[in-house]
């Protein structure tokens, strides 16, 4: 058997200042089960959203609805969503920008399922993936009915900056289709600019941000102007949801 090497001094210095840069786990999270059993109106309705049977299979059927995220979405808003809507007979579809390269200086390592998957994140705990079933430079506003944009701080951080999701939100919106963002997702609505004149709400710590792109910030569970659907926080996805499908149906 080979004799295991000890590091030299300077490596176990090394390994030791390596270590005082890296936190420890666990980390501070959101529990869909917490979320949905607190003794709270809004999360009663998120309870009822999440559980209940659907109760009319063919809703939402021929409608097309584009989620827009990227990594560090927040998982019961991706997944909320994305059950309910189809459930009730919407084809939903997962639109992220493609991982490109970045330069070695960045020091940034993505693993391979980057580029098929999104990693989904429970507030500050890394979740599960979830498939891409476009990349945002191929999503086309013919091809969907309405839009949304979930929250997780990182991920409309990412979202925002990408050009082709700045144009996707601003013509979705021009467009007249259902136009949604919930938590930290108006980030990306500030960056395509689409927020002038407008009344909105988010996540309480980015209100002043969407105060200073201009619109007139409501503190609501989900606040709705023309096709501009916004709410606050995960237990205000049912509410959120519930005013896109009316514009969906009534369409």
């Amino acid at each position: 058997m080979n004799k295991p090497l000890s590091p030299t001094p300077l490596q176990a210095a090394a390994f030791h200042r390596m270590q005082q840069l890296m936190t420890q786990s666990p980390v501070p999270s959101i529990s869909t089960e917490l979320l949905c059993t607190a003794d709270g109106e809004l999360n009663r309705e998120l309870n009822d959203f999440l559980f209940s049977p659907p109760g009319n299979r063919e809703l939402l059927k021929g409608k097309k609805i584009a989620i827009c995220c990227s990594n560090g979405v927040e998982e019961v808003e991706i997944l909320g969503a994305m059950r309910w809507l189809t459930e009730h007979g919407a084809t939903v579809h997962v639109v992220s920008p493609r991982i490109g390269e970045f330069p070695s200086t960045l020091g940034l390592r993505f693993p391979e399922m980057t580029k098929t998957h999104v990693l989904a994140i429970r507030l500050m705990e890394n979740a599960g993936w979830i498939k891409i079933d476009r990349y945002m430079d191929e999503a086309k506003i013919a091809d969907y009915d309405a839009l949304i944009l979930p929250g997780g701080c990182w991920n409309p951080d990412a979202l925002r900056a990408d050009k082709d999701a700045q144009a996707f939100v601003r013509d979705m919106h021009a467009s007249g289709k259902p136009t949604c963002a919930i938590c930290h997702g108006q980030w990306v609505m500030v960056s395509a600019r689409i927020l002038k004149g407008k009344r909105a709400t988010a996540v309480w710590n980015i209100q002043i941000d969407l105060e200073n792109a201009g619109a007139t910030v409501l503190d609501e569970p989900c606040v709705v102007d023309g096709n501009l659907i916004t709410a606050r926080f995960p237990y205000d996805l049912p509410r959120m949801v519930e005013q896109l499908v009316k514009q969906l149906v009534k369409a």
